[in-house]
């Protein structure tokens, strides 16, 4: 099974340039935690999730004025849609993610894959046991590298 075969192909995106509250509104509005930025070519450029919001933004500076671009995690892990299945569910938890925005070969953004999705697909049903107690590990882990953290550049 490829990853193309359970992603969802309606993405919720932003620019870097849209103000953190407009991205609020849009968390809110379609009950998600995370926004993929893109730029006009529909390449990647990061992520932001409700949790920078709060973390980098809020706590910090007890407001929510500025851009996306202030709070946003500049890079971000991504899978190709004709990876299999595997492949995803490996990055997932390596990486402690819950959602991972899925590239064509043009490295545009096509799609996402939530740990939602792999939960009610029958075939990926062997695989949640592991990966979940691998993503819900608490940190830090002992038993190997935080490889989201060379992700991340706003380190904790």
């Amino acid at each position: 099974m490829k990853v193309k075969d359970l992603m969802c192909k309606k993405v919720i995106t932003a620019k870097r340039s849209d103000t953190i509250l407009d991205a609020i509104k849009l968390l809110e509005k379609n009950d998600i935690g995370m926004l993929v930025i893109i730029n006009d070519e529909r390449k990647i450029e990061g992520v932001l999730t409700d949790r920078d919001i709060l973390i980098r933004k809020v706590l910090k500076d007890n407001n929510c004025n500025g851009t996306i671009n202030d709070v946003m995690t500049h890079t971000s892990v991504v899978i190709n849609k004709d990876e299999d299945i595997t492949s995803l569910i490996k990055k997932l938890a390596d990486y402690q993610l819950r959602r991972l925005p899925v590239t064509n070969e043009k490295d545009e953004l096509v799609g996402i894959v939530t740990i939602s999705d792999i939960a009610i697909c029958k075939q990926t049903q062997d695989f949640l046991g592991n990966t979940f107690r691998e993503i819900c590990l608490p940190n830090p882990q002992t038993e190997k590298p935080l490889k989201y953290l060379k992700v991340d550049d706003f380190p904790l």
